[in-house]
């Protein structure tokens, strides 16, 4: 397999620090960013349950979602309860 990976990282011209469980987070991430079903994100990372799929990577999705909230709340004018 390393070999394999080798090859494929520099065929994509991937740093050499890239590995392959960064891939597989970032698609995870990358699903439950874009409103996938945390169910079907967790079948496909192949996770023991949905639960555990949140547990590791909702937390990410929590904080991204506050960007948008504050940003909402300045053009309201609420910058002092943000």
């Amino acid at each position: 397999m390393s070999a394999r990976w080798w090859t494929a990282r520099n065929r994509l011209h991937l740093p050499d620090n890239f590995r392959l469980h960064d891939w597989r987070a970032s698609k995870v991430t990358n699903d439950l960013d874009n409103h996938e079903n945390p169910v079907e994100v967790s079948a496909n990372a192949r996770h023991h349950s949905p639960g555990y799929t949140m547990a590791r990577y909702g937390r990410r999705r929590a904080e991204g979602a506050k960007k948008p909230a504050a940003s909402s709340a300045s053009r309201l004018g609420l910058s002092s309860l943000v």
